[in-house]
């Protein structure tokens, strides 16, 4: 069997699939795939696809067998592209999407032809081609109620998968095609703070919703500062008072040269008089009154 080991080490990493091409390039002929076939090897799971046979069936293999079904640029979409990315864990429909005008049919598997699906909005999650987060979320506001698809976003802004610039990015190219969907995408944008469009982070704009729904009054975001003559940068600041927040999360702030900097800045800025305050993803997500008060409390607003 020629190459049979190797082209199995493939199958291995995707879920127990190859597609016609993987096999061509492993030397097989379309003869040599027929009679793999015709021995119980292999078994057709649509156009240009095969499976080992054996391998253990899953959603995943399910969704990926539609994706090479629906050719190289096809991408899991919709649905199936907020199941992968953890936005909603109760959907298990195969939903694909494909440039227009690209006609294609896949066994169990609902395809979404669009006018406006460019490269960029196709990474891979869990080894297969899914539409990115900006670009999923949009696409569920074709589908999904308003009130979900802001749970979803804020899921994601929670979770650091997006950031709100991007996705006006999204929606602003998106509705130059004219699309349905992007109207929903708007609103839930517009009902995030004011500041969020300059947030660095999903714990920023979280800060940022914690300071509207409790009366913290509203920081400057992203406040230059400079001393003794190095420049510096916070994530947000009351000047006046000379009180800054930094919103740690662990991608931000988790390297040594990271922390020494932070130390470093931290340092200067309270021997200039500023009071510095820092909150973790923990206090943001679990603990929003007491971030909230503690602010207050700084500020002058709140006594202990």
């Amino acid at each position: 069997m020629r190459d049979f080991n190797k082209v199995a080490v493939v199958a291995r990493s995707q879920y127990g699939l190859l597609t016609a091409a993987q096999l061509l390039d492993a030397g097989y002929s379309k003869r040599m795939v027929s009679d793999r076939v015709a021995q119980g090897l292999f078994e057709r799971r649509g156009k240009g696809v095969l499976q080992l046979v054996g391998a253990e069936p899953s959603w995943e293999q399910s969704l990926l067998a539609a994706v090479m079904a629906a050719g190289p640029t096809a991408a899991a979409s919709h649905r199936s592209a907020s199941r992968l990315w953890g936005f909603r864990t109760v959907d298990h429909d195969i939903e694909v999407a494909v440039r227009f005008p690209r006609r294609v049919a896949a066994n169990d598997a609902t395809i979404h032809r669009s006018r406006d699906l460019e490269p960029d909005d196709v990474t891979e999650v869990n080894g297969i081609p899914t539409t990115t987060p900006e670009r999923t979320i949009c696409d569920l506001g074709l589908i999904f109620p308003e009130t979900e698809v802001r749970r979803i976003l804020h899921h994601a802004i929670a979770t650091e998968l997006v950031l709100p610039r991007d996705l006006w990015m999204m929606r602003q190219r998106t509705s130059k095609q004219g699309r349905n969907g992007t109207g929903v995408l708007e609103r839930v944008l517009n009902a995030l703070p004011e500041d969020a469009g300059v947030a660095e982070s999903g714990l920023e704009v979280l800060f940022l919703e914690i300071c509207e729904r409790f009366g913290v009054p509203r920081p400057v975001p992203q406040l230059p500062v400079r001393v003794a003559g190095r420049n510096f940068r916070v994530d947000f600041a009351w000047p006046s008072a000379r009180v800054f927040v930094e919103v740690d999360g662990f991608a931000f702030h988790s390297t040594p040269d990271q922390l020494a900097h932070d130390s470093t800045r931290q340092n200067l800025l309270v021997a200039q008089g500023w009071t510095p305050l820092r909150f973790t993803n923990k206090d943001l997500t679990e603990q929003p009154a007491a971030t909230a008060r503690s602010v207050l409390r700084t500020l002058g607003f709140v006594e202990d």
